[in-house]
């Protein structure tokens, strides 16, 4: 079948439906984009050994057409023998003979070896900004979600077990099963003990016992030379009793009260972390954190009218990272895919802070959210009903008083900087707001201030945000959280579908293109809808 048979396939309505519009814009937009980086592709494969390659150009293509359907490997070379749609996408031929699925398993494992996961993203940014519909200057969006890791949840105990009996099962290597008695015996099976209605005190007995097996097991490992020590399942061993266990000499491992951030939750998953976050309870998730950037239109859209946001930058972090000091990498990222720096970046509170503040405006670019109120204790005034001005070293108190003495503290290790301001016992006791501003619990008889170094910054900013004007420009930062939903919903962002960061981050990377591929198709539908709609 030619690519010109199964053009016949569609008519001219066809093709500028939203049903067939992607492929055809992937066609005749994307793929070109990508075979402009054909050499950069090659270069993942060695031209003189093995078998020739399968087109990576190909495989990119199947690889986004696949995120954009949700299909798993296998029904993604079906869909390249059955559908035409895919088939005109991709320019199959009519003699082409298929290829294994697991090819994509291969390839992504390229992908990820090369570093070359923002390709398809990447190319399909510069497609846009070909045809004139993506300007690569202009304001955007960021927010970041929550991904599920590709595991099950397990226990501490069934964590610790679960290692132990991955690290014995590659050990009987080293001398047979014999050697590695009693722990083949008691690991090795897969299958382990019901332990799901044992009493707390088996279930701490069985711990400890684990606890000494590991201890015993690793001692082991050192009279085998580095090489096995340093291998991974020792590591990985190695690295969940130091996360579980406390040793002290001569002494029995002690199971510790928490476990470490960032600690080992699923020996086949070890980059999968728990975290948690406000809309998730204090449950959390086992997984890593994603960042989406987009572009953030000034415009007002007609009801019905499809978005013109295009994504710039997917950055995948540990689940463990904050969103505060991510703004930096994530600006990176969406320069890297083509885009000048952002005139401004729309975030909310958990991105902004004073040191991000100073830093976009160093960088050139406007920092737009609301920041976090500061710490106060019950009906207490809180340094925002102050007005401070650090650089003469003064501070007014609700009251109207000035401060009557102020110091400079610059904690070392930390390398922090704070202000201690401080007023007289005569005002504060003759103040009528003193029941609102002293503190009974600690008997104060004078106020006292301490604010960071950079506290007018962020009082500013406070300011700045119960103004009106500044309320209606962050609606422009609202577009993000559709866009997590339809990520969500449309394309599985939420659930990683492989195991591993590297992984998880192809997946992210070629849905983001997808997504994308499909909002244009979508976008240029409709506008051609409108343009029929004055022509007539």
């Amino acid at each position: 079948m030619s690519t010109m048979y199964i053009s016949c396939c569609f008519s001219s309505d066809d093709l500028e439906s939203v049903a067939v519009k992607p492929f055809a814009l992937f066609r005749d937009s994307v793929r070109p984009a990508l075979e402009a980086r054909r050499q950069e592709l090659e270069a993942m494969y060695a031209r003189v050994m093995g078998r020739p390659e399968i087109d990576p150009v190909f495989l990119t293509g199947v690889t986004i057409l696949q995120m954009m359907e949700l299909l798993p490997d296998r029904q993604a070379i079906m869909a390249c023998q059955y559908d035409a749609r895919w088939r005109l996408a991709l320019g199959i031929s009519k003699d082409w003979a298929g290829i294994d699925p697991s090819t994509l398993v291969y390839f992504r494992r390229r992908l990820v070896k090369n570093r070359l996961a923002k390709v398809a993203l990447e190319s399909g940014l510069e497609a846009m900004r070909s045809a004139g519909y993506l300007r690569q200057r202009g304001a955007v969006r960021i927010d970041s979600t929550h991904v599920l890791a590709l595991v099950a949840h397990m226990s501490r105990l069934e964590c610790v077990r679960e290692t132990l009996r991955m690290a014995v099962n590659f050990l009987v290597a080293f001398g047979g099963s014999t050697a590695w008695e009693p722990w083949f015996t008691r690991y090795a099976d897969r299958n382990p003990p019901d332990l799901r209605n044992a009493s707390v005190e088996r279930l701490r007995a069985t711990m400890d016992q684990a606890g000494r097996d590991v201890r015993d097991v690793l001692a082991k490992t050192q009279t085998l030379g580095d090489m096995v020590a340093r291998s991974e399942p020792v590591a990985l061993l190695q690295r969940v009793f130091d996360e579980q266990f406390e040793t002290a000499a001569e002494a029995a491992p002690l199971q510790r009260h928490a476990t470490p951030a960032g600690a080992v939750h699923n020996p086949h998953e070890p980059s999968a972390q728990w975290s948690t976050k406000g809309t998730l309870g204090k449950a959390g998730w086992i997984g890593s954190k994603l960042q989406v950037c987009e572009t953030a239109p000034e415009s007002t859209r007609q009801p019905g009218e499809p978005t013109e946001a295009v994504i710039t930058a997917m950055l995948t972090q540990p689940a463990i990272t904050s969103d505060h000091g991510s703004i930096a990498p994530v600006i990176a990222v969406h320069e890297q895919g083509g885009q000048a720096k952002p005139d401004e970046a729309f975030t909310d509170a958990g991105y902004i802070s004073a040191p991000a503040l100073e830093l976009a405006k160093t960088d050139g670019y406007v920092l737009t959210g609301p920041i976090g109120a500061p710490p106060h204790s019950g009906v207490r005034f809180g340094s925002d009903a102050f007005v401070v001005d650090i650089p003469n070293r003064q501070a007014m108190c609700p009251a109207g008083k000035l401060n009557t003495g102020c110091s400079r503290i610059t904690e070392t290790k930390i390398k922090l900087t704070y202000y201690f301001f401080s007023w007289a016992k005569a005002d504060c006791a003759a103040c009528p707001l003193k029941d609102q501003c002293l503190s009974k619990r600690k008997c104060q008889s004078f106020r006292t201030l301490q604010v960071g170094e950079k506290h007018m910054i962020a009082q500013e900013r406070r300011y700045l945000c119960k103004t009106p004007e500044y309320q209606r420009r962050m609606h422009r930062r609202s577009g993000i959280e559709g866009t997590h939903s339809e990520l969500t919903r449309g394309y599985g962002m939420r659930r990683s579908r492989y195991r591993g960061l590297e992984k998880t981050d192809i997946q992210m990377q070629f849905t983001a293109a997808a997504c994308n591929l499909r909002r244009w198709a979508v976008r240029l539908c409709w506008l051609s809808r409108q343009e029929a709609k004055r022509a007539a």
